[in-house]
């Protein structure tokens, strides 16, 4: 049974400004936590706590509120300014690739990815914010069914799997990838297409090996160690590329 919330915002004035703050409350919560930034700021607490006594806990906090709120608004005027420049650039295998645009009239072929450039084929009045993420979507779906399931098919030499693993490919905003032993199925998350190689392969491996050793233990560390020597680097490569998975593709979160 899911747990009941209610939602209730709080109108907090610091500095003369006035921030809204979503307020949603559960019978789990512990303590307040806070989340979000600029009109998105949002608080989970417990469901025993009115406005008044939420207003009191945060009150210490209020600076720190005041600085996500302003770091927010700049981050969606960015955003916005973004929306109406489509000259952008889009990660593909860990470098940001340029975009050109292709008129329908001239060309009928799907949108696709060559020596470094990315085409989507869109007359000028189609050209929008929607549209190219619409494409760009939809090419990292065909290019991560073509390039990891043939990285895993690479991959299946090194087991000896009675059955070949059944591949699922699907956008998650979480977890690069999972498996079910049971199922004899892998996940894996179709923004791997965005991270170097090296990344898309070691997790491949990762969910591969977990077919044979379910836990993180030290059995499956032999074998992922015998594979990806370097996996200390690998596994902090893989944080530093999080970013990635935020289900938008415009270039303002290159780092």
């Amino acid at each position: 049974m899911k747990n009941k919330f209610l939602d209730d915002y709080l109108k907090i004035k610091v500095k003369g400004i006035i921030i809204p703050v979503q307020v949603k409350r559960f019978p789990t919560s512990k303590r307040l936590r806070l989340y979000g930034s600029g009109n998105n700021i949002r608080i989970t607490a417990p469901s025993s706590l009115g406005k008044n006594r939420i207003l009191e806990i945060l009150n210490p906090h209020f600076d720190q509120i005041y600085k996500l709120y302003i770091k927010g608004l700049a981050e969606e005027d960015s955003l916005q300014e973004k929306k109406l420049n489509l000259d952008i650039k889009v990660y593909i295998e860990g470098i940001l690739t340029p975009i050109h645009y292709l008129s329908k009239e001239k060309f009928k072929q799907e949108s696709f990815f060559s020596k470094g450039v990315i085409y989507l084929y869109l007359n000028p009045e189609e050209r929008n914010y929607d549209n190219v993420y619409k494409q760009i979507d939809s090419l990292y779906t065909n290019l991560a069914n073509i390039y990891i399931a043939r990285s895993l098919d690479d991959m299946l030499e090194y087991f000896s799997f009675k059955e070949k693993p059944n591949l699922i490919i699907k956008k998650m905003k979480r977890q690069w990838g999972n498996c079910k032993k049971s199922e004899n199925r892998v996940v894996l998350n179709y923004h791997l297409m965005k991270v170097p190689p090296i990344l898309r392969e070691y997790v491949a491996f990762h969910e591969l090996t977990h077919l044979i050793h379910a836990n993180h233990g030290k059995e499956f560390y032999k074998i992922m160690d015998n594979a990806f020597p370097k996996r200390a680097w690998i596994d902090k490569e893989l944080k530093k590329w999080s970013f990635v998975l935020r289900d938008n593709y415009v270039e303002e979160y290159h780092k």
